[in-house]
């Protein structure tokens, strides 16, 4: 019995420790399996932490872009309604537009229907001032034709007196003793000699010739003018002889000359001083004529060159207005200045 009972407890003891056995197997696989829970829950709160910075992270950035965005949008409203603004600006600026373009239309076509009167105001006037200044310059030529048939008249009447009382007086004495004939003939050739040197001024105004061309220095042009004049004695004539070759109408340029020369000698009353001046500047021969009278007033200056101008009590007054045409014929000018009085002449060296 007690043998029995010794087997009882063994087969006991065995089956606790086979269940212990199996419990510590059980317990160790357990522990293992919540080390490795521990493991994973550490992984995962881990995870969870970095995606929780990482989330909050992100909610940073996204906050300030939304207050970027906030900002934004508070600007583009402030910007919108000044847009607003502008535009009711611009729809009245458009509205007072239009209606000064409705104005300028109106007032434009009132102006182009101004601009057709005056025009036709225009062509009606321009035909009468034609008209008029038809009249005016047949007028006024018959007005110098008439003062110029005046002056020509009255300066003939002295020679031709001349002519007529020397005539009268060698008709009644026909053995007139041969130094009074001679006396005679002089004035007879003197009185010839103006009425020519007067129609030949009348006829150098009224018909313009063409020029006949050659080349000669211009000292024997001066040269020729000066023995073409009666020259006081109380007169000295000064000038320097250059050797320049012109192009030219040696009689129109002479003729120029002649009549410089002889003005200056009228206005030194026959007794003083001219100094005739040559020189040459950019392919133009200047000359030069100087006196030493008394100079003439701005007055006098300003109409010199005109035609039946003159300050004397005879002459046709064409003289200098003569000279004038025939240095412009040659492409040149003439111009004068006073204190001293001094013509120049500037004429192309060649043509």
């Amino acid at each position: 019995m007690q043998k029995s009972d010794d087997i009882s407890d063994e087969v006991l003891v065995h089956d606790l420790s086979k269940v212990a056995t199996q419990a510590y197997k059980e317990l160790e696989i357990t522990r293992i399996d919540l080390k490795e829970k521990e493991l994973e829950l550490k992984e995962i709160a881990e995870l969870s932490h970095q995606k929780i910075n990482a989330a909050a992270k992100l909610n940073g950035e996204l906050q300030t872009k939304t207050e970027m965005l906030m900002d934004l949008s508070n600007q583009l409203q402030t910007q919108n309604e000044e847009l607003q603004r502008r535009n009711k600006e611009l729809e009245i600026k458009e509205g007072t537009y239009n209606s000064l373009n409705i104005e300028l239309r109106s007032e434009l076509e009132k102006i182009t229907k101004k601009e057709r009167d005056l025009e036709l105001q225009k062509k009606f006037l321009e035909k009468q001032i034609s008209e008029q200044s038809d009249e005016l310059m047949k007028s006024e030529k018959m007005a110098t034709i008439g003062e110029l048939t005046s002056r020509l008249t009255h300066d003939l009447r002295n020679p031709l007196t001349v002519l007529k009382s020397a005539h009268a007086v060698m008709k009644e004495k026909p053995n007139m003793h041969i130094k009074d004939r001679l006396k005679y003939n002089n004035k007879i050739d003197r009185a010839i000699l103006k009425i020519v040197h007067l129609v030949d001024d009348v006829l150098s105004y009224v018909r313009i010739s063409e020029l006949e061309l050659q080349t000669i220095p211009i000292s024997a042009i001066i040269d020729s003018s000066l023995e073409a004049i009666d020259i006081p004695n109380d007169v000295k004539i000064n000038y320097n002889k250059i050797d320049l070759d012109i192009t030219c109408d040696v009689r129109k340029t002479e003729a120029v000359i002649s009549n410089l020369i002889t003005n200056s000698i009228q206005a030194i009353d026959n007794k003083g001083k001219i100094e005739i001046r040559i020189s040459v500047k950019n392919n133009n021969i200047i000359i030069e004529i100087q006196d030493s009278g008394p100079g003439m007033t701005e007055a006098v200056i300003s109409k010199i060159f005109e035609p039946l101008f003159t300050t004397k009590s005879h002459g046709t007054g064409l003289g200098l207005s003569i000279c004038k045409t025939i240095v412009e014929q040659h492409g040149g000018n003439i111009a004068v200045k006073s204190n001293p009085t001094t013509f120049t002449v500037t004429l192309p060296q060649s043509l």
